[in-house]
């Protein structure tokens, strides 16, 4: 059996479920696209705004962070954590660098 995880979202993840497990996919080519013409106007535009985007996160990409480094990043308490936040950039740079939407360092 599978599903998606939000009927309405054709970006949502599909749930596939057989007699003793289950696995989560998603198609994370929107994103990736996103990301690059992002990255392409901060490029064109200097840069020069006080606050950027640092990447946009797919909800796999958020439950393999969640999963292989206990961080959740939908937490009420994450985005007032400094730690985990340079944590999460630390692995956005490293394992999903086509995910930034900004050229911060």
């Amino acid at each position: 059996m599978q599903y998606k995880s939000q009927d309405f979202n054709p970006y949502s993840f599909t749930v596939k479920e057989d007699t003793k497990d289950f696995r989560l996919e998603q198609d994370i080519q929107a994103y990736k696209d996103f990301a690059a013409e992002s990255r392409e106007a901060n490029e064109y535009f200097g840069g020069g705004k006080k606050y950027r985007s640092f990447a946009i996160i797919p909800d796999i990409v958020a439950i393999d962070i969640l999963t292989k480094y206990g961080i959740d990043i939908h937490s009420d308490h994450f985005m007032s954590t400094p730690s985990l936040i340079k944590r999460v950039k630390e692995i956005i740079k490293t394992e999903y660098p086509a995910l930034l939407t900004s050229n911060i360092k």
